[in-house]
C-alpha cells in the first residue's frame, strides 16, 4: 500500500516539471528547428535532432536546475550538429571508383559537408593553438554557458581579465578559422 502511495506522490511531484518542459518545447523546439534547418536540408533529419536535443536537455535536466534553459537547449543542438558532421557516415556518405570517363557531380549537400568539416578541422586547430588559460576561458563560457563573472570566481580571476581572454581567443579564432588557406 505505501508503495502505491509513493508512486502517486512520485507523479504529482513531476507534474509541474513536465508541464515547464511542455511549455518550453511548444515555445523553442521551432526555433530549434529553424536553427537546425540551416545546418540540414533533409527536414525528417531536422525533426530528429530537434528530438534528440529534448533527449539529452532531459537528461541533463535531472542533474540540477538550469538557469537558462533556452541557451542550453541551443549549445546541445549546436553539439549535436557537430557530433554529426564528424560522424564517418555524414562526412564521408558516398565512395565511388572513378574511371576517366566518369564525372561526379558534387551535390550541395555534400559541398557543404565538405566545407563544414574543413570549418570545424580550423576551429579545433585554432582552439588547440590558443593559451590553455585563454581556451580555458573560452571553453567555460562558449560550451559550459557560464558569465564571466562565474568564470572568474570558478578560476580566480577577475572580471576584466576574463573579458581580456575571451577577446583573445575571439579575435585569433575568427583570424586563424575565417581564412581561405
Amino acid at each position: 500500500m505505501k508503495r502505491g502511495a509513493e508512486t502517486r506522490t512520485e507523479r504529482r511531484d513531476d507534474a509541474p516539471r513536465d508541464h515547464l518542459l511542455d511549455r518550453l518545447f511548444r515555445s523553442e523546439a521551432p526555433r530549434l528547428a529553424r536553427f537546425i534547418r540551416k545546418s540540414v536540408g533533409n527536414q525528417d533529419e531536422v525533426q530528429d535532432l530537434v528530438q534528440e536535443t529534448f533527449v539529452s536537455f532531459v537528461a541533463a535536466a535531472r542533474t540540477g536546475k538550469l538557469r537558462t534553459p533556452e541557451a542550453y537547449l541551443r549549445t546541445i543542438a549546436r553539439n549535436l550538429l557537430w557530433g554529426r558532421a564528424r560522424r564517418p557516415q555524414h562526412r564521408d556518405a558516398l565512395h565511388l571508383p572513378v574511371d576517366e570517363d566518369f564525372e561526379i557531380a558534387v551535390a550541395p549537400e555534400q559541398e557543404w559537408m565538405m566545407e563544414a568539416s574543413d570549418f570545424l578541422r580550423r576551429y579545433e586547430q585554432a582552439l588547440a593553438e590558443l593559451p590553455a588559460r585563454t581556451r580555458e576561458v573560452f571553453r567555460l563560457h562558449r560550451q559550459e554557458d557560464l558569465t564571466y563573472q562565474q568564470i572568474a570566481e570558478r578560476l580566480g580571476l577577475n572580471v576584466r581579465a576574463v573579458k581580456y581572454h575571451m577577446r583573445k581567443a575571439l579575435l585569433y579564432l575568427d583570424s586563424r578559422v575565417n581564412t581561405d588557406d
